[in-house]
């Protein structure tokens, strides 16, 4: 076998604690915070959080006072009692590698007991002596004295550990290496563990994990296990925002677990007293072909949800199927409260949950530059009617300005062609992090939308993405006037000639620019981030599913085929 080493990071570690963090936590105190690595991402999904850390190592302090609200450096076991926090104020609690550096972790427990909330949670990281690699370096004689001393605590003295401190483990999850290597060292060890009268299926799962993410809560009320499974129709839209970061912040709440696919969908994927959600992502259902799918999630316990952010006469296949996609379901779900009108006709249980943002980074350099060469930002999809109109008088801007405007558009390949400058830049659909990068580079934003139904339906997410990556917008009237406050957090053109004297206004006045990206930058963080309002998917599940006897009464009154 290939000699034994390490494969996880520190870096990588504190990429796995960030997934579980509370993302509205008002205190978190981290013990081992390290450089600031999860601080500073953490600020960015929830910039209102008072963030704590404890650090002995003075080399990492300098970085990682930057990143943090407060920092304590020294031994942990000594000064921990120097904090300067009151008791029941600490939502997450988060214990790096160092907790197995302490001589009586016990003790630290039960002191960061008192310090948490009723609903707190605690979150460890604790490396797994039983971990194949380590093995077969002791084996060959390389196990160093310091990796035994650092490596003692093992799970089951951990777990013995909290409870003596009053907290209770409610999940312990895995991480390691295996692949080809692990099924050799399986293959190997098995007569030694045929010999020894060991479980062979408990000796895989044991020796598999390099390390263990245990997470625990101060609460002694077991939490309510809730599976949100999400089939997935359209990733390339609004995958990301509309299932994947509200999955990801819903994870992080005791006893929510989240799975989503693309186009196929397991449905034995439950585990013993989990409640479960199916939601059908943009998915078109035919009638009657499909039904014998909407049985099959029936016969097994699942709330039925549809989750729709676009108006359905964009296809009309919606129609055509007498609109199964929304009476086949027990409720659903959409962005806006005009669409949640509309589908209200067909399902009277509509929930609207906005479009909300994952993170707002840091505003960077250019946006408040005195480089008097702007970048345009347009990317849209099937918006030709909408920039039909004005787009004479952006070649006219465009040329009146030459060499100091450079339009980046993402998509959209006729608007592109329409304009007359060759200081363009054409993206083709793109991952959703390098859209926001694209977007984040530009200075100027244009949000076209006519007036007619199907617009009026759509959300304001373009406008709340342009301002959190610091790009001030020039929008229409249909969706935006509601948000956008004309003058101060975005500019609202009402004609074609209103249009030009903006547009031109924009690109000349760098005071009104920089007024706008700076409030419609906090306007977003105050009102739109997903931190604010994640609990509420989780919360209506959980309604929902109470309410099943109701839904399933409502349901078959709609679509009786589904109980015959």
């Amino acid at each position: 076998m290939a000699p034994a080493k390490f494969y996880f990071s520190e870096t990588s570690i504190y990429q796995e604690l960030l997934k579980f963090i509370p993302a509205d936590a008002k205190v978190i105190l981290e013990l081992g915070c390290g450089n600031g690595t999860i601080a500073s991402q953490y600020k960015q999904i929830n910039p209102y959080c008072r963030y704590i850390g404890m650090e002995s190592n003075p080399k990492l302090v300098k970085n990682a006072a930057a990143q943090l609200d407060e920092i304590l450096v020294g031994n942990i076991q000594q000064n921990i009692s120097t904090l300067n926090i009151s008791p029941r104020t600490v939502d997450c609690l988060i214990y790096s590698w160092n907790l197995i550096d302490i001589s009586n972790p016990t003790e630290i427990l039960k002191y960061c007991q008192s310090l948490l909330t009723n609903d707190a949670q605690v979150l460890v990281i604790i490396a797994n002596l039983q971990y194949w690699h380590k093995i077969i370096n002791l084996l060959k004689g390389n196990w160093e004295n310091s990796e035994i001393i650092r490596h003692w605590l093992s799970l089951e003295s951990l777990k013995s550990d909290f409870a003596t401190a009053g907290l209770q483990i409610y999940e312990v999850q895995t991480r390691g290496e295996k692949g080809e290597e692990f099924e050799k060292f399986l293959k190997l060890t098995e007569p030694l563990v045929d010999a020894l009268g060991l479980d062979r299926k408990k000796f895989t799962t044991q020796t598999a994990a390099e390390y263990f993410i245990v997470r625990a809560t101060r609460s002694s009320i077991p939490p309510r296990r809730l599976l949100i499974q999400t089939i997935i129709m359209d990733p390339k839209v609004c995958g990301t925002v509309r299932v994947l970061e509200p999955d990801k912040f819903s994870a992080t709440i005791p006893g929510v677990r989240t799975i989503s696919t693309v186009k196929t969908a397991d449905l034995n994927l439950g585990w013993p007293q989990e409640e479960k959600v199916f939601i059908w992502q943009r998915t078109i259902l035919s009638y009657p072909s499909d039904l014998h799918k909407l049985k099959s999630l029936l016969e097994k316990n699942y709330l039925i949800v549809a989750e729709i952010d676009d108006h359905p006469l964009r296809r009309p296949e919606y129609a055509e199927n007498n609109y199964l996609s929304y009476r086949g379901c027990h409720c659903v779900q959409t962005s806006t409260e005009s669409l949640a009108k509309f589908l209200r006709q067909y399902n009277p249980n509509v929930i609207v949950f906005q479009n909300q943002l994952a993170k707002i980074p840091l505003l960077s350099e250019h946006n408040f530059s005195d480089d008097s060469y702007h970048s345009i930002f347009f990317g849209a999809v099937n918006r030709e009617l909408d920039w039909k109109e004005i787009m004479p008088i952006i070649n006219q801007i465009l040329s009146d300005h030459q060499d100091k405007i450079r339009v980046k558009v993402i998509h959209d390949e006729l608007f592109f062609k329409s304009l007359n400058t060759a200081n363009k830049e054409f993206y083709p659909f793109c991952a959703y992090d390098q859209y926001l990068e694209i977007l984040a580079s530009c200075d100027i934003g244009l949000l076209p939308l006519n007036d007619n139904q199907i617009n009026q339906m759509k959300s304001d997410l373009k406008f709340i993405e342009c301002a959190a990556s610091g790009v001030a917008v020039l929008a229409s009237p249909t969706v935006y006037k509601n948000q956008i406050i004309d003058g101060e957090t975005g500019l609202i053109y009402y004609s074609v000639s209103d249009f030009a004297k903006k547009f031109r206004k924009i690109i000349i006045n760098k005071n009104l620019r920089e007024r706008i990206v700076n409030q419609a930058y906090n306007w977003v963080k105050n009102n739109r981030l997903l931190c604010q309002y994640y609990r509420q998917r989780r919360d209506w599940y959980l309604h929902m599913i109470d309410e099943l006897p109701r839904l399933n009464e409502e349901l078959k009154n709609r679509v009786p085929e589904l109980f015959s």
